[in-house]
């Protein structure tokens, strides 16, 4: 009775067993998924990839030939031309490269040579990718070559610059664009920026609508932007006050800078050129923090600024009428003896009576231009509000001559 039972399990097992083996067979014959997807991504995928990377090359050079008109229109001084390839609907940035046209026709003009190319572009998607710009500019014995990183868009079936490739953040009123691994450099500028306007509202009434601060890693890309041989701030009415900003002298560059913002705010932008670097360079000397970090006038520092200035075996003291013939490109007149003549009102007959005159030109048309631009006018407006508050300015002329003069 026994031994049929155990037949019968031998053959249950052998069974199990045979159908064991036959499915160990077939699950070694079976495409293992993990190898499968490997080998194809080795003989399959990467082809294509090649392949697609040799396709967007070949855009990228078809889209860096769409551009070479742009170029042409900065040969021919043709701002339609050149303001076609600049996006519209970034308001800041189409402001600011009405701008930079400008300023590249007004420079040809003052005999630099001038010339821009198209370094690497490179895209991203159908629709967006990052095009160099190289700007060559050279003037008398000085000369440059300046790049910047724009990106660009596809609107429209045209593709077109838009800015740099900016991060944001902002506070209030305030909005800092930086460019990527400077967002430790950002919060500071946005912090020391929101206290310095803070400080200039305390003490001036400053109100500012909107400030935006843009920030770079290099002074070429500052300077590409503007266009400029070479510079590290640049701020003017109607556009972004840009920045390549050493952390450790971000306050006082932002005082200064920020300082140019206030004065065209209160004059409409009408202040002559002398005036404005004057005021915005005794701002970067006097404006400190205190023990517990906030910012404060010190007009101690003062006397610092005024020997390093009168010290200058060059110095040559101007009347305030010829300040007024001064070419933008004299930085000593501009802002050495710009600051004297500022320190000079201010210490003798105050702050107030510095921000009346100011004020005096908000009646004045408001120009469209930069101050290099229409610097003549600047200075005959100044001229006139300077005599109304304080009267001749012959007088006004000797008097700080004669005050830095003894302190010599």
């Amino acid at each position: 009775m026994l031994r049929p039972k155990e037949t019968g399990g031998i053959i249950l097992k052998k069974y199990i067993q045979f159908i064991g083996f036959l499915v160990i067979i077939l699950y070694g014959c079976a495409p293992d998924p993990v190898k499968i997807e490997e080998e194809s991504f080795e003989t399959i995928d990467e082809p294509k990839t090649v392949e697609k990377q040799e396709i967007m090359n070949d855009e990228s050079e078809l889209v860096k030939s769409q551009f070479v008109p742009m170029l042409e229109a900065v040969n021919n001084n043709n701002e339609e031309g050149f303001l076609e390839f600049q996006n519209s609907e970034n308001s800041l940035f189409y402001k600011e490269q009405k701008r930079w046209i400008e300023e590249a026709v007004f420079k040809k003009q003052q005999g630099y040579t001038f010339s821009v190319n198209i370094g690497e572009v490179n895209l991203m998607s159908s629709d967006k990718g990052i095009i160099e710009l190289i700007v060559n500019m050279k003037y008398q014995d000085k000369g440059t070559q300046n790049k910047v990183i724009y990106s660009i868009v596809k609107l429209k079936n045209k593709w077109v610059i838009d800015d740099v490739p900016f991060k944001k953040i902002s506070e209030g009123n305030i909005a800092v664009l930086y460019v990527s691994d400077m967002e430790e450099q950002a919060l500071t500028v946005l912090r020391e920026a929101s206290d310095i306007v803070h400080l200039y509202n305390n003490e001036f009434g400053w109100d500012p609508k909107d400030v935006t601060i843009k920030l770079y890693d290099s002074r070429e890309q500052v300077s590409a932007t503007i266009p400029w041989i070479g510079l590290t701030g640049w701020n003017e009415t109607g556009e972004s006050l840009k920045l390549m900003i050493e952390p450790s002298a971000s306050y006082s560059t932002l005082a200064h800078e920020l300082g140019h913002n206030m004065l065209s705010d209160f004059s409409n932008d009408n202040v002559s050129l002398y005036i404005q670097e004057g005021f915005a360079t005794l701002l970067e000397h006097v404006v400190e923090k205190d023990a517990d970090g906030k910012p404060v006038i010190n007009l101690n520092n003062l006397p610092y600024r005024e020997q390093k200035l009168l010290s200058n075996r060059d110095l040559v003291f101007l009347s305030i009428d010829d300040l007024n013939k001064l070419d933008y490109n004299n930085t000593f007149g501009i802002y050495g003896l710009g600051f004297l003549l500022t320190d000079y009102l201010i210490k003798t007959q105050g702050f107030d009576k510095f921000m009346t005159m100011v004020k005096e030109l908000m009646n004045e048309p408001y120009i469209d231009s930069r101050s290099e631009h229409k610097l003549q006018i600047l200075s005959e407006r100044t001229t006139k509000a300077i005599e109304k508050v304080y009267g001749s300015t012959d007088q006004l002329s000797d008097g700080y001559i004669n005050y830095f003069t003894k302190k010599n």
